[in-house]
């Protein structure tokens, strides 16, 4: 086998690397600046154990028959993280005579797709539940793909946002072409037809974006138009834009959850709030910002704020009370 000198080398105690045998990602600590070629491995002797999931370089291989693997990151590592301790166990086995795992993956189906021109659904009029915020995390989006080299078509129809300017900042990045036109599907479509892109971006435009990304995957549009959903995936944001959809997810791991139902109609609204008990909180889902929301005490104010949420959405949510409740919030970085 070959091995070559990185660009940077992998360095730090967060680099991510997914295990061929059972494809779970491992976040591990690094400091090398070589890597295995591993397009050189002899395949009839030895095969990728480990990959990066940033650059896809090699980070581990392993022998086809012999009790030989090695890893190129620190599962020894004394500060941290200490995902990947069980590779210890894995060697002691093997020194017990017992064969290890040896179906791996192909590292091949971790390869990127190469993205040349991307259609971002920007942040739209001024709203809560998009606009401002969303004006942020886009323009970020567009510094990237630009640092890219990525050719970046924006919608937008909000000429007062900072991601439709002309200067965005070191290195005058800029959408190369803005579409000042309303957020709409039949709109969207109009211009995956003309643009051709590669990939599209929904997740950085707030709910008007989410919503219309939603609807061109549900009538295929995507993939007529071979235009690959880039970031988080369409399944995903159903997932948990969907209340229903998202307790199910929670259930299904074991996590406990206040009592909450979704309702279709207000007579419905009305059953599961009996179920929990007033006072209730009335949501409307596939929405952010709060709109169509607020607590009721009794069932006259819930057939008040039921009528208001099926306004701005085609399903509801009726959750305990939990005001009084102490609330820990924390975040998952990667």
């Amino acid at each position: 086998a070959r091995t070559y000198k990185m660009t940077y080398g992998n360095r730090g105690m967060n680099q991510p690397c997914v295990d061929l045998r059972t494809t779970r990602c491992y976040i591990t600590a690094q400091n090398h600046g070589y890597a295995v070629d591993a397009s050189s491995l002899d395949g009839s002797q030895w095969r990728s154990l480990f990959l990066n999931a940033n650059d896809l370089s090699n980070e581990g291989i392993i022998h086809c028959s012999k009790p030989f693997f090695s890893v190129q990151f620190h599962p020894e590592a004394c500060g941290g993280p200490y995902d990947t301790k069980f590779l210890f166990t894995d060697f002691i086995q093997m020194v017990r005579g017992v064969v290890p795992e040896r179906v791996l993956v192909n590292p091949s189906l971790y390869e990127r797709s190469t993205i040349r021109k991307v259609l971002l659904i920007g942040s739209g009029g001024l709203s809560i539940g998009q606009a401002g915020e969303f004006d942020y995390s886009g323009s970020q989006a567009i510094k990237a793909l630009k640092e890219e080299g990525i050719y970046v078509v924006l919608i937008n129809p909000n000429i007062a946002t900072v991601q439709t300017s002309k200067n965005l900042g070191k290195g005058h990045a800029a959408p190369d072409k803005v579409y000042f036109l309303p957020i709409r599907a039949s709109v969207v479509e109009d211009i995956l037809k003309k643009e051709r892109p590669d990939g599209v971006i929904v997740s950085m435009g707030g709910q008007t974006a989410l919503n219309v990304g939603i609807e061109l995957h549900r009538r295929g549009v995507f993939e007529q138009h071979n235009c690959k959903v880039l970031g988080t995936s369409i399944e995903t944001i159903i997932a948990t834009e969907d209340r229903e959809l998202f307790s199910a997810r929670l259930l299904a791991i074991n996590e406990t959850l206040a009592l909450s139902y979704s309702a279709v109609s207000v007579e419905q609204a009305l059953e599961v709030a009996e179920k929990i008990g007033y006072p209730v909180l009335v949501r409307a889902a596939f929405a952010l910002g709060g709109l169509g929301s607020g607590f009721a005490d009794n069932p006259q104010e819930l057939r008040e704020l039921a009528v208001k949420a099926f306004a701005v959405s085609e399903q509801i949510l009726i959750d305990q009370d939990l005001r009084g409740w102490k609330e820990i919030e924390y975040e998952v970085v990667r």
